[in-house]
């Protein structure tokens, strides 16, 4: 059942609860799962942007519209791998396995990544003798930039050609409503070699670029702080917290709108109620009042995360 947290007045009830405990606890949970016990590392503060920030590094299993560039070219030895890559995406298939070695590692500084927003993916077909869960490593890699919704399919390089102004020349040429946001205006391009970018990305710095036409891209997708970790990682972890603190206060005070359920399920009037963050889902929260077996989900009206 659906309830907005609009409503009157709550009785007096002692709603007991930690959302920020909760929403700690599910985000371990999701990473632990991933990238295992490392994670346990990450102290509470953090754990929520670190988490954001490796998602990135691990496209999410879903269906993606699949576009490729005009000057696209796949090696002979590669077709069978990149016909084999075509069919997991449009089908939403898990491309983890293509992926650097380097995501092993959910602190891998992917420098390609953080600037521009780009995967390499390999184009192998059976299983890596190296490590389980990867496939077998090639010379030519695939280029592309991974969205919720679609995968654009930059061209098939070469290792080392992480610095190649030719990628993000592609995307501004083939896609450039999908960055124009990372746009900027009155500050000039960078005339960077590829040694002195890629040292610039050891530094966790990003430069300004200048394409063909004098456009000048910033970061895509936000680039990284000094620490590492992605701008748009933080912005959506705080936006967040702030949502799972308003929600705890809300749920207390329009507890009315749930009495009727909980009564149904055994409520009688108790002074004090547990109430536990369960989920957090596109549409809003999962709350569950676990004492009664009752789970809602929750839209936090003005809220910022969700954007409700």
């Amino acid at each position: 059942m659906n309830f907005d947290e609009s409503g009157s007045a709550g009785r007096m009830v002692q709603v007991r609860a930690d959302f920020r405990a909760d929403l700690v606890a599910l985000a371990k949970g999701e990473f632990s799962a991933i990238w295992g016990t490392a994670v346990q590392q990450i102290s509470d503060g953090e754990i929520l942007m670190r988490y954001r920030d490796a998602l990135r590094r691990r496209p999410a299993l879903r269906p993606r519209r699949l576009l490729i560039a005009d000057d696209f070219v796949c090696p002979l030895a590669e077709e069978p791998g990149w016909q084999l890559l075509q069919r997991k995406i449009v089908n939403g298939n898990d491309l983890a396995p293509h992926l650097s070695y380097g995501h092993i590692d959910f602190e891998n500084w992917d420098g390609l990544l953080n600037e521009w927003g780009v995967h390499h993916l390999h184009l192998g077909t059976t299983p890596s003798g190296k490590h389980l869960g990867f496939v077998e490593r090639t010379s030519g890699v695939l280029l592309a930039r991974i969205t919720p919704d679609t995968f654009y399919a930059i061209n098939i390089y070469r290792h080392d050609c992480w610095e190649r102004s030719t990628i993000i020349e592609s995307l501004h040429r083939n896609w450039p409503d999908s960055i124009r946001r990372h746009r900027v205006n009155g500050v000039p391009g960078e005339p960077l070699s590829d040694r002195q970018r890629r040292n610039i990305r050891k530094l966790n710095a990003q430069a300004a670029t200048a394409v063909a036409d004098g456009t000048v891209y910033g970061p895509i997708d936000g680039g990284v702080m000094s620490a590492g970790v992605s701008w748009d990682a933080l912005r959506p972890s705080d936006m967040l917290e702030t949502d799972v603190k308003n929600l705890q206060i809300s749920i207390q005070e329009q507890f009315d709108n749930f009495i009727p359920q909980l009564t149904a399920a055994g409520y009688r009037d108790e002074p004090e109620v547990r109430a536990v963050l369960a989920g957090v889902t596109p549409e809003g929260f999962e709350v569950d009042f676990p004492d009664y077996g009752r789970r809602f989900n929750v839209a936090l009206k003005g809220g910022w995360f969700h954007g409700i």
